[in-house]
């Protein structure tokens, strides 16, 4: 079959996918960058999720990559999930801890951290909340048969292999076989259940341990490991073969926020996350169909920031920017967002000339709807 045939198909079979009501992607939580034409997540695509240190990346991952895509397959039962949240910072305790926060806010306006769940330090949780935390496991249960977090691999390879080992499975499809000069070789993988999203998240990528003695591949430097992961693991096998939806959680350099500035129109720029600033390795952009940048002015004391009172909202504002974009056209656009760091919720605010009064007075009182 001639290429052109191949892409006539593909064209036909999606517009009878929808004309049935049925999705190509998975939709994103934010109503007005749908309508700008993000259209979530596509098989096969590679996303860096880019911030410094402190802002509050993880609980954007968590909501934007995990809760949110959770929830749009809940109601599209027909889709099926599977979740690998590599965890290299954090436990898988506190993680889902952190889901179990998520659950009670969306079903009970209960403001808990994981903190405050486990009665750390000073604050003693009621006892009358443990009722509530009884009446959503069987969403947790449901929550995990869709998502594993592993947190005791850290190595390039071992996280590839830990992928690659669930598509040895023939229910879930098979690879297509190629003929060579040199014989049969395994080509993309082809789902039975067409409707099948695999999701690789990686939280963060600066902790990557090197594949030393390595079978395929030895890397004696962070710099090695992370270049190696993204370009031969990422890109090639889990996103081109397997065509996983590859996530990257990846730091800001340090230096970044130690750079001059002055007061003037390009002060948001020199803070604001950058390409040229992904720590200890910035080839890895070069891989990525799209890298997303978090930004919380509030943090160098901005008081406003393009059109937004951050003086009023404080810590509850974060910007989500589109640092590349080589798919959709959204290159340095700007996603304004309430944030609420204890339920792990991120929602869109409205457009500056719509923000009120009486938005600010929710958003300071984090009762924002």
């Amino acid at each position: 079959m001639r290429i052109y045939d191949d892409l006539y198909k593909s064209i036909e079979h999606n517009i009878t996918k929808k004309e049935s009501d049925g999705f190509t992607s998975i939709l994103c939580p934010f109503s007005r960058l749908s309508n700008k034409g993000f259209p979530g997540w596509v098989k096969g695509t590679y996303t860096i999720l880019t911030a410094s240190s402190g802002i509050g990346k993880t609980k954007f991952t968590k909501s934007f990559t995990v809760n949110s895509v959770y929830n749009f397959v809940k109601q599209n039962p027909y889709i099926k999930l599977k979740i690998f949240y590599f965890a290299l910072e954090e436990s898988k305790e506190v993680f889902w801890l952190s889901m179990l926060s998520s659950i009670l806010y969306d079903r009970y306006q209960i403001q808990l951290s994981p903190q405050q769940l486990l009665s750390l330090g000073e604050y003693n949780l009621d006892r009358s909340i443990l009722q509530k935390i009884e009446s959503v496991k069987h969403e947790l249960y449901q929550m995990e048969d869709s998502i594993e977090v592993i947190d005791n691999v850290f190595n390039p390879y071992g996280i590839y292999k830990r992928v690659r080992d669930y598509f040895d499975n023939p229910e879930l499809g098979e690879f297509e076989k190629i003929q060579t000069d040199t014989g049969v070789i395994n080509g993309k993988f082809k789902y039975k259940n067409e409707d099948t999203y695999v999701f690789v998240i990686t939280d963060h990528i600066s902790l990557l341990v090197p594949d030393a003695n390595g079978k395929y591949n030895q890397q004696n430097s962070l710099h090695e490991a992370m270049n190696y992961f993204s370009q031969e693991y990422c890109l090639k096998q889990m996103c081109k073969r397997l065509q996983c939806v590859v996530i990257n959680i990846q730091q800001q350099s340090a230096n970044k926020e130690a750079q001059e500035f002055h007061k003037g129109q390009t002060i948001e720029k020199k803070l604001e996350p950058s390409l040229d600033s992904l720590a200890d390795n910035k080839l890895t952009q070069r891989d990525a169909d799209m890298v997303l940048g978090l930004f919380a002015p509030t943090r160098y004391e901005i008081s406003t920031y393009r059109g937004y009172n951050i003086a009023r909202m404080k810590d509850s504002y974060r910007s989500l920017i589109f640092l590349k974009d080589r798919n959709y056209g959204l290159a340095n656009n700007y996603v304004h967002l309430y944030f609420d760091g204890a339920s792990n919720i991120f929602k869109e605010l409205p457009i500056k000339d719509e923000m009120t009064e009486n938005i600010y007075e929710q958003i300071s009182k984090k009762q924002f709807k």
